[in-house]
């Protein structure tokens, strides 16, 4: 989705306030022509603008006409803007050691249960027996399955 407009100015700072969070696509003498995509919100987010400044700015510079309407942008519009930015927070990164190839389940289910109660347990599929935990618990619960083992 991306969302095509028109804005009017002759100001400097108004059109580079613009390029911000949209793509130019044609400039004139008093009219600018640009599109807001999901990449220009994500670099603009990125920059340090959030969805409600893009869309407080588009909403406060709406041709007149748009002003009549309540409200001044679609829903569609502002939720979009809206869902870009968390996009960006969707996924959390972190570094960890993966344990797999457990032999039954019930040696899966044990160490899970260990890292969990140490509380460095980051990730797991019981189905697949597969878990993650942290790089700052892997020496204990690595030794903690050496002492099981034995």
């Amino acid at each position: 989705m991306m969302l095509s407009w028109c804005f009017v100015s002759e100001s400097e700072l108004q059109i580079a306030l613009v390029a911000l969070f949209s793509e130019l696509l044609y400039r004139f003498p008093n009219l600018i022509v640009a599109q807001v995509t999901r990449e220009s919100v994500q670099q603009a987010i990125a920059n340090g603008i959030t969805a409600e400044q893009i869309i407080h700015f588009l909403r406060t510079r709406a041709h007149p006409v748009m002003l009549k309407q309540t409200p001044v942008l679609p829903p569609t519009i502002t939720d979009q803007i809206a869902l870009w930015e968390l996009e960006r927070d969707r996924l959390q990164f972190s570094e960890g050691v993966l344990y797999n190839q457990f032999l039954s389940q019930v040696d899966f289910e044990v160490l899970r249960n260990h890292a969990k109660d140490l509380g460095v347990l980051i990730w797991e599929n019981p189905q697949n027996r597969v878990m993650v935990v942290t790089q700052a618990g892997h020496s204990d619960v690595k030794k903690f399955w050496k002492r099981q083992k034995h």
